[in-house]
């Protein structure tokens, strides 16, 4: 029964996360993104963004699992995200704990938080037709698991109603990303500060 799983084409490996795959996702996104702001809140923090994702009514999460029980890759993001960030805005008192676990750990990451703290509230204001791809990783590159997934969540935005996916990813020292989104229809809409980093608007029209 493995063997006849782990034989289908990588798109038909994708489905809707549940509950019992946050831990997965976790792991997933530590490998995909070590080093980064999220990665540096935490297990704990992690798991209470993506769980927040898959309360929101118009969350997008997706896993790639090549085994029962298993995930192996993810695409998470969410319709209207404007909506998204106020739901998430809502929840910050029981994501306290998370954040001061993060904080003893890392003092260091207290303007980090201020800073994202403030681009959440800004974010909540806003008011787009769009789905927003929030994150997209694999334990597996190269194998083509990410653009089977970056596809599917373009595809599940467009059936739900997004004018267009859109995203923001490092500028500098990240060429092979910026052209994964490229290749994949995406367009560069701007450049956004955060601090001293500089990420690029990138967004995809849902006829694409």
């Amino acid at each position: 029964m493995d063997h006849e799983a782990s034989a289908l084409p990588a798109s038909e490996k994708i489905r809707d996360a549940i509950r019992s795959d946050i831990s997965g996702i976790v792991k997933v996104h530590q490998i995909a993104f070590k080093g980064f702001f999220l990665d540096r809140m935490g297990p704990a923090f992690l798991r209470a963004y993506y769980r927040a994702i898959l309360d929101y009514e118009g969350a997008i999460l997706l896993v790639h699992s090549d085994r029962p029980g298993e995930v192996d890759g993810f695409a998470a993001g969410f319709l209207e995200p404007d909506h998204f960030y106020a739901h998430f805005r809502s929840r910050r008192i029981r994501m306290l704990p998370a954040i001061a676990l993060a904080l003893l750990r890392r003092p260091n990451l207290f303007i980090e938080i201020v800073r994202n703290t403030g681009r959440v509230a800004r974010a909540a204001e806003l008011n787009v037709a769009a789905a927003e791809l929030a994150s997209i990783g694999t334990s597996r590159r190269g194998t083509g698991v990410g653009s089977h997934l970056l596809r599917a969540f373009c595809e599940r935005s467009a059936a739900l109603g997004a004018d267009e996916v859109r995203l923001t990813t490092d500028r500098d020292d990240n060429g092979a990303v910026v052209r994964f989104y490229l290749d994949h229809g995406f367009e560069q809409t701007g450049v956004e500060f955060r601090g001293e980093r500089a990420l690029y608007s990138l967004a995809r029209r849902s006829n694409v």
